[in-house]
């Protein structure tokens, strides 16, 4: 068995070849492998000795030769081996070699970068995995497992290991590309976004559908770390709440059903928030998704105490938190950290759509209509951005930065609206009103002028504004025009 090694990363190397020192005939390796193994107390010859050359370009080309790559690459046929012959070369039985760390360099300089994008081992790993049929390619401490397994249980190295190398390789260096590629493109133009390790989940958003997760830990993590199996369905609630919960930097939390916020509050501590959010609509609170935006502590334990809740999300939970929570065997526990993709994607029958992140930013907000009205910018922010995590056509109203009533996944705008008023009874007194799209009508105004809403804030842009900047002169309503919507579909 003849070997050729060319390691950057070099752990496990020394084991695996004394494991089955008494099957190698010879060993070819790179310089840097080469003094290792000798250090090692393991014999390897130069590859210069096969080349002709010492490395050159600085380490840049060392096992780029005809030498090596016909001994990777020749089959087990009588043309390939006379070829050899004639040129006084000789076929490899395993090629041991990994890559240059690239991902360490990712963000660095442009200079960094290059110099740390590997091209002969790319090359030796591929040329290996192609001829898997006769050679095996070795990157790491498991496949020097696999190979050792298989020599010392069977004689050889089997067909079947020989070609799961391979095909473990390819996604290697597909993903080493890929990571260069992302790294070094201009643009936002053939993005490539690379799913692996993926999950699968008892079913999907029904139980005769199959469902997976691929995490992608660079947007963020959800750590779970207590209670059931979590589901399809679970992933996009917790996702949306936690969507929610980063826009702000104030204790605060928000209880989601069904994909979009029912409740959510700003307040003092995390519990005061919680508890505010909760009895903003304690009914639909039941079997609901809640996140907060800080540490679960005992408070944000008691507050959960007498309510049926599937998960509870914090960036983190204090030990008696955890103690509390943790009496419901059932209920999920998860730390979240980052704050998601800047770009988001979604599928459709015929392709994928993308974009870039919405814009919650009240940057370009003009006061349309005064009606000297008493209440903060702060509400109208909270009960904005509430409204941009809730479904289209979405009604948020507020006060005191709680959540009152609201009306959200609509056909209808106005149909919205009354719901949003219904859900807050004599709560929607006094609150602000909150739309992720322009009012189309002035039925809008009217419905919030019976249920004495203080202010409206909405995008403005329809060409029936003047109706509805007149409606809110007539009752006394103060409007705000945003400038920009966020519908969420």
């Amino acid at each position: 068995m003849i070997i050729l090694a060319s390691l950057t990363d070099k752990s496990g190397s020394v084991d695996f070849l004394k494991s089955i020192s008494t099957e190698v005939e010879k060993i070819y390796a790179s310089e840097g492998t080469r003094r290792h193994l000798e250090e090692n107390g393991i014999r390897a010859n130069s590859i210069s000795e096969l080349t002709g050359f010492e490395d050159l370009l600085g380490g840049r080309v060392k096992t780029l030769h005809p030498a090596i790559f016909s001994g990777i690459l020749s089959r087990n046929n009588e043309a390939d081996r006379k070829q050899l012959e004639e040129k006084g070369y000789f076929p490899f039985d395993i090629v041991m070699c990994n890559l240059y760390d690239f991902n360490t360099y990712r963000n660095g300089t442009e200079e960094e970068k290059i110099e740390h994008i590997d091209i002969g081992g790319v090359s030796l790993i591929r040329a290996a995995s192609k001829n898997w049929k006769r050679v095996a390619i070795a990157k790491n401490a498991q496949d020097y497992e696999k190979l050792t397994r298989d020599i010392k249980e069977k004689g050889k190295i089997l067909e079947e290991t020989r070609r799961e190398l391979a095909i473990d390789a390819f996604k290697m260096t597909y993903e080493y590309d890929l990571s260069i590629y992302n790294s070094i493109r201009d643009g936002t133009t053939d993005r490539v976004i690379l799913l692996q390790n993926g999950r699968k989940l008892r079913y999907g958003e029904n139980p005769d559908q199959e469902g997976y997760i691929y995490e992608i830990p660079e947007y963020g993590k959800m750590e779970v770390f207590h209670g059931k199996e979590m589901s399809y369905n679970n992933y996009v609630d917790a996702s949306s709440a936690i969507e929610t919960a980063v826009e702000f930097s104030e204790p605060f939390a928000v209880v989601i059903k069904h994909n979009t916020p029912c409740g959510a509050a700003i307040g003092k501590t995390h519990g005061d928030a919680l508890e505010k959010a909760i009895n903003a609509d304690r009914e639909s609170a039941y079997g609901s998704v809640i996140c907060i935006n800080g540490k679960a502590d005992r408070n944000v334990a008691e507050a959960l105490k007498d309510l049926f809740v599937e998960i509870i999300i914090a960036k983190d939970f204090d030990e008696e938190s955890v103690k509390i929570i943790g009496k419901k065997k059932n209920i999920r526990m998860i730390k979240y950290s980052g704050n998601g993709p800047e770009r988001n994607f979604k599928t459709l029958f015929n392709g994928i759509l993308e974009q870039t992140r919405m814009n919650t930013e009240l940057d370009q907000v003009k006061r349309i209509v005064d009606n000297g009205s008493e209440y903060s910018e702060k509400e109208l922010d909270f009960a904005w951005k509430i409204a941009a995590h809730c479904r289209s056509n979405a009604i948020v109203l507020a006060r005191d930065c709680v959540t009152t009533g609201i009306g959200a996944g609509q056909t209808s705008r106005v149909e919205a609206a009354k719901i949003a008023c219904e859900r807050a009874g004599e709560r929607s007194k006094g609150s602000v009103m909150a739309s992720d799209a322009y009012l189309p009508f002035s039925d809008n105004v009217d419905v919030a002028e019976r249920h004495g809403i203080r202010a409206i804030i909405e995008p403005g842009g329809s060409i029936r504004d003047q109706d509805v900047i007149d409606a809110c002169k007539k009752y006394g309503i103060s409007l705000y025009f945003t400038g920009r919507r966020v519908f969420l579909h």
